[in-house]
């Protein structure tokens, strides 16, 4: 989407090929942990990559997630025959341990970037961050060597979206199933400046919505285009709950929508949707409280910017902003910022938020 660049992807490719390339296997480890480093758990800064920026937040997004790492490093050691194009798992945990053993306050990950290259991953120019996390969450999948570790990985981040459609004129109901890894929340601009609480957002995304006019879609019984009542539930959860915060406004000129949207430490979605909404498995269990995991903030405009994470530690419970090479802690009140403000177009504000249920802890 929007990128910063302090080195064009032409200097950046003829850095890759200085950088040595090696085979070595990794062994599994039953769990890191966290231990090492300048804050002694796991806060490693990553060196800046230019116009790639927006890769490093989503890196240590899933670093600092403990369950991601654990099924990373249950892979076991990479096979000799394993072939080029399907090393991405084996790099980016390669990555982790160099993270997790480094000493120093940030680690470059150029190994990492090479593989994506030549995996044809477009990293450079703009790119909306919740898809770059879809391309890279697709290939790793894809990629896993075993299926078990595969199905942990969709339980842990996959959500189970349905869209419905009722005709408005026979009452025939058609069904569309998707997975996804973030539910993509539309931010509208507010004339007012009014606030947008997440909660407030959440319920608009899944209300029912009439479409008529140019936008009625096609009825397979009345074999014509009617009117219809959309909807959308949640058919599962998964342990990691990633919301998109949609702020490009997309018209004659892309323009980015710097509208406040606040978010809570705490989510219950059972308080926030309607029943319906929700999936029946977990409305039995009472699984739907979650707390704030990570914030991913961008700063800029649409045509051009800066990335970073806030991320709350596992090991010591206190919130870190990862700036590439620079790891500080920070407040609540500091990732509060990150909600937005109309007035500011170069301000800060968050566009992905990353929530752990909270019995998953």
């Amino acid at each position: 989407m929007y990128e910063e660049g302090y080195m064009n992807s032409t200097q950046l490719l003829e850095h890759y090929e200085t950088e040595q390339e090696t085979t070595t296997a990794h062994k599994p480890a039953p769990q890191w942990s966290y231990s090492t480093g300048k804050f002694k758990n796991g806060a490693v800064g990553l060196c800046n990559i230019g116009e790639a920026g927006s890769l490093n937040p989503l890196l240590q997004t899933l670093y600092m997630n403990r369950k991601f790492t654990d099924i990373l490093n249950s892979m076991g050691e990479r096979e000799n025959s394993e072939l080029p194009d399907r090393r991405f798992p084996y790099e980016l945990l390669a990555l982790f341990e160099e993270m997790h053993n480094s000493k120093e306050d940030a680690v470059p990950p150029y190994r990492l970037l090479r593989c994506l290259q030549i995996l044809d991953v477009r990293l450079f120019g703009r790119y909306d961050i919740a898809d770059l996390f879809f391309t890279l969450w697709n290939l790793l999948l894809q990629q896993l060597p075993q299926p078990h570790l595969v199905e942990k990985m969709r339980t842990l981040y996959t959500i189970k979206l349905q869209n419905f459609f009722t005709c408005r004129k026979c009452s025939y109901q058609r069904f569309t199933d998707s997975d996804v890894v973030a539910v993509p929340i539309p931010v509208s601009a507010s004339v007012r400046h009014e606030k947008l609480p997440l909660e407030r957002a959440l319920r608009r995304f899944f209300k029912k919505k009439e479409l008529s006019g140019e936008n009625k879609p096609f009825c397979t019984k009345c074999e014509e285009n009617t009117p219809c009542l959309k909807g959308v539930r949640l058919l599962s959860l998964p342990t990691t709950l990633t919301i998109s915060l949609k702020r490009l406004h997309r018209s004659s000129q892309t323009h980015k929508i710097n509208r406040a949207v606040s978010f809570p430490p705490q989510l219950d979605l059972s308080e926030v949707l309607d029943p319906d909404h929700l999936p029946e498995e977990e409305l039995l269990l009472g699984q739907y409280k979650y707390h704030l995991f990570a914030v991913v903030a961008h700063s800029g405009t649409a045509s051009f910017g800066h990335y970073c994470a806030y991320i709350n530690s596992t090991k010591d419970n206190k919130w870190y902003c990862f700036n590439d090479s620079s790891v500080c802690k920070v407040s609540w009140d500091d990732v509060k910022c990150t909600y937005g403000n109309t007035s500011f177009h170069w301000g800060i504000t968050a566009c992905l938020l990353v929530y752990v249920k909270s019995d998953m802890t």
